[in-house]
């Protein structure tokens, strides 16, 4: 652990909390229903439950958000989140199940995980064609796949399978044939969408897939894990704060030669991007748009967790 990374962290979460509305969501740029999950994540992540300690009320008041959140159909996506949306604030719910004492609320974020799961199987069954079928794009009923929201969904059918939410067998099984197609094997690592190009983001993403479906033992595995060692994120790439998340919890599953590589990588250039005054991290416009410190409260709740992706407090980050 590099020095300091503590006292980050916990900047980073105070920027977080002094951005919190009275309703639990925050003023950010961003759907409120996933901005509002990524919060949660990013607490929970550093070990920070709800009604305890100095965080706990705002942990407390988001979860009060996200479970209040109306919608018949268990969509999270409604507000402009779409399908990236609803995986995030489903992860943070199922992510929350496991902490929540009140037997109340508990009942309310089984049934809100319920109703969700539902979103996530209807949206993979969407008709698509050969190289589409088993995953995932930015509308539930998109009739194509990218590898990128097929990796939320994983992550979220993963962590619902975690909390005891029942996960059709074949959903994981259709997924992971379709991780597959993305697989270039001339350049030994995945693409965004079938035939496409290869980049190291969504390598570390598809190597993410494999551990999390339990195919981590297939030769793509191995060959990912060396292309995200071998190809950096750097900050002047696109989307760098959701590429070098991939890329950390990618190599942190896979555990041999990449992760130290691409853990150095991940805080050399993080640590020294903290605000000295408030603790935020810049926003770009490739990422979330908006102005002052609402365009700052993504990429800080995304290096908050990208950060404490080795403490693996997470459930969803155990292998």
């Amino acid at each position: 652990m590099p020095p300091g990374l503590e006292q980050a962290i916990d900047r980073g979460l105070f920027f977080l909390q002094k951005q919190q509305r009275a309703d639990g969501s925050f003023k950010a740029a961003g759907p409120p229903s996933a901005i509002t999950g990524l919060a949660i994540l990013a607490y929970l992540s550093a070990g920070h439950t709800p009604d305890v300690g100095k965080y706990g009320l705002t942990v407390r008041n988001a979860i009060d958000y996200l479970v209040n959140y109306r919608t018949e159909d268990g969509y999270f996506g409604h507000d402009g989140g779409r399908m990236y949306g609803h995986c995030i604030a489903t992860i943070a719910m199922a992510q929350i199940h496991g902490t929540e004492l009140d037997e109340i609320q508990r009942r309310k974020v089984r049934l809100a995980l319920e109703k969700a799961i539902k979103v996530i199987i209807s949206a993979q069954d969407v008709g698509k064609d050969g190289n589409s079928a088993g995953g995932w794009r930015y509308e539930r009923n998109s009739t194509d796949s990218d590898l990128s929201v097929t990796t939320w969904c994983i992550l979220a059918l993963h962590a619902c399978r975690d909390a005891g939410i029942g996960v059709p067998r074949d959903a994981m099984g259709r997924a992971l044939r379709y991780v597959l197609r993305c697989y270039r094997a001339q350049q030994g690592g995945f693409a965004y969408t079938v035939g496409g190009q290869v980049y190291s983001s969504i390598t570390a993403a598809g190597l993410l897939d494999l551990y999390l479906l339990d195919a981590s033992e297939r030769d793509e595995a191995g060959e990912a894990a060396r292309f995200i060692a071998q190809h950096p994120i750097r900050a002047d790439m696109a989307h760098f704060q959701c590429a070098l998340y991939y890329t950390v919890l990618g190599a942190m599953h896979a555990g041999d030669e990449s992760w130290p590589r691409v853990w150095r990588n991940a805080w050399e250039q993080l640590l020294p991007m903290q605000s000295k005054d408030d603790g935020s991290w810049p926003a770009r416009r490739d990422e979330v748009g908006g102005d002052g410190a609402a365009a700052c409260f993504y990429p800080t709740a995304m290096s908050v967790l990208t950060l404490t992706i080795p403490l693996r407090l997470l459930p969803v980050y155990e292998r």
